[in-house]
């Protein structure tokens, strides 16, 4: 293993912790202080917004700069942020933090992409399948600790715990990690109007849609509801619910470890498949009255769906970037992507009340529909 690859991957780790710690704690902190579900969608959901520009701007600075200032930068930048959040629980500064929050996670998840294939591109689905599942199960183990923490309602605790684990990640991948890209001046600096133009690849244009498309029914689910539902749903206790969310990390991490090793062949009609098996279990899932059956099928969402596609995704990606402006190629996708999380939440907040279950039915059908997007896609071997 060289020593760039166990530094991404003990970063990733670390990640995943502070990750999970903050994602579990926020919605039970911003309830706790009057904050209310609908504004809780604002929230998420202004956060979302903001997210484009940065991602894209992001990319392109990677190009020009290099990955290693951009990959510390958005770090430390969640680091501050979870320091941050339990010292003034008011609807805007919290909506701040979470802006800056979502862009630190979105360029990171941008930037250890970009560093694998960096790294060696003809070891990029297994690498970045391992990577990403060892951060999932350091959020499985950061979710579960707060779930037991959080019976104390020990939130300042948590948040500090979330900044001291990303503080020491930044630190580690700053001393540690020797970039192999180099800076590219020749790229030259993009123009606001050259981050906005859908100029990308045709393949790229088809990603970019189904993956819009797919972000808008995931964070209708996977947002502040995802703990609430349970707790409203069932009445079931935080400790429950952070083994559930743990239970949900580490289905997510299994086949992201053995994706790269069991999918070969045959991408594209394994991308289509289990998005689609996704979409159906989480629909399932919300309709179901009994706790323990809605909890084992809404458990096997990753299972048999992002824990398998992620890397195959991620793959076509980077095969149809353009690798002058792979920084920005990647980056535009995600970006354009994650304008659906602008929707989701506030759809979210709106539905909740009325029916606990609704987010998860809506979020699970509309992952299905943009499973037929994919069709568009050219085969890998073309």
């Amino acid at each position: 293993m060289s020593r760039n690859y166990a530094t991404l991957l003990t970063v990733s780790v670390l990640f995943g912790l502070g990750l999970g710690v903050y994602e579990f704690a926020l919605p039970y902190f911003l309830d706790a202080h009057g904050i209310s579900v609908p504004s809780m969608g604002v929230i998420y959901g202004v956060a979302a917004a903001l997210l484009f520009l940065v991602r894209v701007y992001a990319g392109d600075l990677s190009d020009r700069l290099g990955r290693k200032a951009m990959y510390g930068l958005s770090v430390a930048l969640c680091s501050l942020v979870s320091a941050l959040t339990p010292t003034a629980p008011v609807l805007w500064f919290q909506t701040i933090l979470k802006s800056g929050r979502e862009a630190g996670a979105s360029i990171f998840d941008t930037m250890y992409q970009l560093a694998l294939h960096d790294e060696d591109a003809t070891k990029y689905v297994n690498r970045v399948g391992k990577t990403r599942g060892f951060q999932s199960l350091a959020e499985a183990a950061g979710t579960f600790g707060t779930g037991l923490l959080l019976v104390s309602a020990a939130y300042t605790a948590s948040f500090r715990l979330s900044a001291a684990l990303l503080f020491l990640g930044a630190a580690i991948f700053l001393l540690a990690y020797r970039p192999r890209s180099k800076s590219n001046d020749s790229a030259g600096r993009s123009s606001l109007r050259d981050m906005l133009a859908l100029d990308l690849p045709h393949p790229l244009l088809v990603l970019t849609l189904s993956s819009f498309i797919f972000t808008l029914g995931l964070s209708i689910s996977h947002c502040f509801v995802m703990q609430l539902f349970w707790e409203r749903q069932f009445q079931a206790t935080k400790p429950v619910i952070g083994t559930i969310l743990m239970l949900h990390r580490f289905t997510i991490a299994l086949p992201l470890l053995l994706v790269g090793w069991a999918v070969k062949k045959r991408l594209k009609q394994v991308f289509i498949a289990f998005v689609m098996l996704e979409g159906l279990a989480l629909t399932i899932s919300g309709l179901i009255p009994h706790f323990f059956l809605a909890t084992a099928v809404w458990l096997t969402h990753d299972l048999l769906g992002a824990g398998v596609w992620i890397p195959v995704q991620s793959a076509f990606i980077q095969k149809h970037s353009r690798p002058e402006t792979r920084g920005r190629d990647v980056s535009k996708v995600f970006a354009l992507a994650s304008l659906g999380w602008i929707f989701g939440p506030l759809l979210a907040g709106a539905i909740f009340d009325h029916w606990y279950g609704g987010p998860f039915v809506f979020s699970g059908a509309i992952m299905m529909l943009s499973a037929f997007v994919l069709f568009a896609l050219p085969s890998p071997e073309r």
